[in-house]
């Protein structure tokens, strides 16, 4: 039996074209999404501790930051609401007048299709619980929670949001929503 080679050249890898010719994960910056995470009440940029680098942005903030996201040729941006006022339903999540719901107008006035829109479909931040879900009885109610993830991404549709991102772990939310 002949010794294992030490040196294990592989052909498929031999020059810079073949390695493109066969590779099979491309990424480029069109395949990127900036996260924004805009914070109702906000008055100036907040640091996020656990994210370098990454802020909470007031609303008068968004189309700034959205310029420079653009400026960087990033084609999207995928929005993360941070309520004033929570409560056990998370009903500002789906409010006409939500967080979300005012910076994708801001966005789609100042941009229009210039850059993609998507935004988190949770209940997390808005439920005075912190939960994804809402709490009865002390359980999770599935059905409600998903009645009002559905209600929520309605809502972020209605003001033009190009992808709804649904995160809330319940089961039969992607259904529902569709």
């Amino acid at each position: 039996m002949t010794p294992f080679p030490s040196k294990r050249l592989r052909r498929l890898r031999v020059n810079e074209n073949i390695r493109n010719l066969v590779q099979e994960v491309r990424l480029s910056v069109n395949d990127l999404v900036c996260p924004i995470f805009v914070e109702e009440g906000l008055e100036k940029k907040k640091p996020v501790d656990s994210m370098p680098d990454i802020v909470r942005l007031p609303l008068s903030e968004v189309s700034n930051e959205v310029q420079n996201i653009s400026d960087l040729k990033i084609p999207a941006v995928m929005l993360f609401g941070i309520p004033s006022q929570k409560d056990e339903k998370g009903t500002s999540a789906f409010a006409e007048d939500g967080i979300v719901q005012k910076a994708v107008s801001e966005i789609k006035n100042n941009f229009g299709n210039k850059i993609s829109i998507m935004a988190d479909v949770c209940l997390c931040q808005y439920t005075s619980s912190g939960h994804c879900g809402i709490i009865n009885d002390k359980k999770i109610d599935n059905d409600l929670s998903i009645e009002t993830l559905t209600k929520i991404a309605v809502s972020q549709a209605k003001v033009g949001v190009d992808v709804v991102s649904p995160s809330a772990m319940m089961d039969g939310q992607v259904s529902a929503i569709r």
